[in-house]
């Protein structure tokens, strides 16, 4: 081989490697983890606060992409009580803002200004019902795109007779249906919301003064699962019943309702299981999760 030859070689097969290299780079690049956190009831009691930070300090030593919570991040403002709901937002939003990644905030019940009766704000005041999150957080429902796949995060709560219900609403279903419009059918898609849309809850813990079978928490489900029909639904990330279950339907769809940050009854024990939050490891189209305490 003489010197021409051999330089065009080394050319060649460089060249093959540096594209090599790119390409697996490339899939790299597809390849994410976050967290999904659940039902945090900060409350202003220092064993919450320092159990709360031992959880950020434990998130940041993961190096996720990001964090979403699955709502209840403060407990709670149903009662009114500005002075008191402003604390709350304030303290969650101050001790979550030591996490190193983006924080994703779902609306929880917990989150619903002056709804209950004994409030001393009505329905007339500005932080009504979702306006005191908003007023911290944005938005009650959004989406983001994040390597490959589509995130969207639901408003699964509305209020009446002074009472929280699950409800999706017209509005909201048709700015899913805008939203989804600019998604491939192919995207992997993931939704989030505090109420579940599918629990085996009831059936593993029947309680006799209640109907067990008395169909979805959330009335229009049936209505909001549709809407996915055509779309590439991988998982739907729940909270509010402060258990762990992944629910895999028709091998199609997760639905993980994803255990609490406070337990059960709040902050007092493990009552359905322990305290802790969900690890995914996304890789491609797939993914696996771990429940991590702290």
């Amino acid at each position: 081989m003489n010197v021409r030859h051999f330089i065009s070689f080394l050319l060649v097969f460089v060249g093959t490697l540096t594209s090599g290299f790119g390409q697996a780079d490339a899939v790299g690049k597809t390849d994410f983890s976050f967290v999904f956190m659940t039902d945090v009831h900060i409350r202003p009691d220092s064993a919450v606060v320092a159990a709360f930070n031992r959880l950020v300090d434990t998130v940041n030593k993961l190096d996720v992409d990001f964090v979403i919570s699955g709502g209840d991040q403060v407990f709670d403002v149903m009662r009114g009580n500005k002075a008191k709901g402003d604390s709350l937002f304030t303290l969650y939003k101050t001790l979550s803002s030591r996490i190193k990644v983006p924080v994703h905030n779902t609306v929880g019940n917990h989150e619903l200004f002056a709804i209950y009766p004994e409030s001393m704000e009505d329905s007339t005041h500005a932080d009504y019902k979702y306006g005191m999150f908003k007023r911290y957080f944005g938005d009650t429902y959004y989406a983001f795109d994040h390597k490959g796949w589509h995130f969207i995060v639901l408003n699964a709560l509305d209020v009446a007779g002074q009472k929280y219900f699950g409800q999706i609403g017209e509005d909201q279903l048709r700015w899913l249906q805008r939203d989804l419009a600019g998604v491939s059918p192919e995207t992997p898609i993931v939704v989030t919301l505090h109420i579940p849309l599918i629990t085996a809850f009831n059936q593993v813990y029947p309680r006799p003064d209640q109907n067990n079978d008395a169909g979805p928490a959330i009335v229009d489900r049936d209505a909001l699962l549709a809407v996915f029909k055509k779309h590439n639904l991988r998982l739907v990330l729940q909270g509010h019943l402060h258990w762990l279950e992944d629910l895999n339907v028709e091998n199609r769809t997760h639905f993980i309702t994803g255990g609490s940050v406070a337990g059960r009854p709040t902050w007092r024990g493990t009552n359905f299981g322990p305290r802790g939050f969900l690890l995914f490891d996304v890789k491609e189209e797939g993914f696996k999760w771990k429940y991590i305490g702290f």
